[in-house]
């Protein structure tokens, strides 16, 4: 298992927010259909699953914005992997409350 955070950020043409969140939104619909666990950040998503699945979700959502009207494209991804696998629940277990904002 790996986890990675993508952050997709379409460019060109950003008409207003609204399209701009429009382009963003259709990234996240894609990832909430893929069966991969995932967590939604006011600046990022996060995805945890085997390293090729995860690796062809980034391909595929960098791609989205460039579907639905936008020239140019940046998705900053980090990933984290450890030998022997790593989830979502292994990297935050020091933070149960922390993460809500309790």
């Amino acid at each position: 298992m790996v986890i990675a955070d993508i952050a997709v950020m379409p460019l060109v043409p950003t008409a207003s927010e609204e399209e701009l969140y429009k382009q963003v939104d259709a990234a996240i619909d894609y990832i909430k259909k893929s069966g991969l666990k995932y967590e939604i950040d006011a600046m990022s998503t996060t995805v945890e699953g085997e390293y090729d699945e995860v690796f062809d979700l980034i391909k595929k959502v960098h791609r989205i914005p460039f579907e639905v009207g936008s020239e140019r494209v940046i998705t900053m991804v980090r990933i984290d992997e450890k030998k022997g696998g790593l989830t979502i629940e292994d990297k935050l277990k020091n933070y149960p409350t922390e993460r809500k904002g309790k």
